[in-house]
């Protein structure tokens, strides 16, 4: 039974670190496209997109939620949201990298630094009750469990 959770855990831990690679990856496109867009075409695009939903259901709520969130989304929160997918994507991905490839410093480099997201993350749903942010502040937290149970378990054998 104890190899078996064994080999379950690490099936997670390379699964969800794998997730994490990709989730890296996503953002920092997402930033790149942001960047480069200069926030208007995605602005028109989605505003776009909206307003056809909205003429065809004037109560659609992702529609109506999406022309609110635009809204609100000043110049500052646009610089602020760039920065921010960049970064988080590039630690995402280097962290994830490494782990992967099974360097012992990286685990409690991933550790602190996930840590430190989850923090933020609880800090913005706070102000935002964004359930997107509660799903990957919940996947992060199993994420750190997972890669500390396995970090434990790899500086065991060391010994």
């Amino acid at each position: 039974m104890r190899v078996f959770l064994k080999k379950i855990i690490d099936e997670f831990f390379e699964l969800g670190v794998f997730i994490k690679f990709l989730i890296g990856v996503s953002e920092f496109l997402a930033g790149v496209v942001l960047a480069v867009s200069k926030k208007l075409i995605v602005d028109n695009l989605i505003m776009n997109f909206a307003q056809q939903e909205i003429l065809e259901d004037p109560h659609d709520f992702i529609a109506n939620l999406v022309i609110k969130s635009l809204d609100g989304f000043s110049s500052g929160s646009w610089i602020f949201a760039v920065f921010y997918l960049l970064f988080h994507g590039v630690v995402n991905v280097f962290l994830a990298v490494n782990l992967l490839k099974n360097r012992i410093w990286a685990y409690p480099w991933a550790i602190t630094v996930f840590s430190l997201f989850i923090i933020y993350q609880i800090f913005r749903y706070l102000h935002t009750h964004s359930i997107l942010l509660l799903a990957f502040t919940i996947f992060d937290i199993f994420i750190v469990f997972i890669i500390s149970l396995e970090y434990y378990k790899r500086s065991k054998k060391k010994k």
